[in-house]
């Protein structure tokens, strides 16, 4: 009874090492996720409605996240989008998609402010600037909860012909509907 208790063992140790081994050996049989929601800090989830696919995660640097998802949503405008937090203190780690000096050289650039809960707001910056091809646009989403900077932006091509502020305001909606703050 006992070699047959450890013939099952040792061939059970064996599927488990190989089964471990094929997927260090083979990384793209892992299947990017499918989250329902990201958890941005201890109190503030964004609820992605299941409409998007994470690529890529992780911690940007001392208590700041960031996650970088494909929108699979086909009625959305924005095909992507990085949602990241961090510190006040903290701040000068935190790197944006498009740099402020790219920013200055947009054609259409807008500020927009649209309120949210807790007596605070949410600051939009959008710009587009006509290159080869297509008009390219940045968005980008601000809102400050105490400490905590959480901050959602995209680069499209913008096939639409929207203005900066209807993006803007586009991409507040896109946002503002799976913040939850607890």
């Amino acid at each position: 009874m006992r070699s047959v208790f450890r013939m099952f063992i040792l061939l059970a140790s064996t599927l488990v090492l190989i089964e471990c081994k094929s997927h260090q050996e083979n990384p793209t049989s892992v299947t990017p996720e499918n989250p329902s929601a990201l958890r941005l800090n201890y109190d503030v989830v964004y609820y992605t409605g299941g409409h998007s696919v994470l690529l890529n995660s992780g911690r940007l640097f001392a208590r700041g996240l960031f996650y970088e998802c494909k929108v699979s949503d086909t009625n959305s405008n924005f095909e992507s989008f990085r949602a990241s937090s961090y510190t006040e203190d903290n701040s000068n780690d935190f790197r944006q998609l498009v740099s402020e000096t790219d920013q200055a050289k947009f054609n259409s650039r807008q500020f927009q402010y649209f309120p949210m809960g807790e007596n605070s707001r949410a600051t939009v910056f959008s710009g587009c600037a006509k290159g080869s091809g297509a008009e390219k646009c940045y968005v980008r989403w601000e809102w400050q909860k105490e400490a905590f900077i959480f901050v959602f932006e995209t680069q499209l091509e913008n096939k639409k012909g929207l203005g900066a502020a209807e993006l803007g305001k586009e991409f507040h909606e896109f946002v503002s509907r799976g913040i939850k703050a607890f």
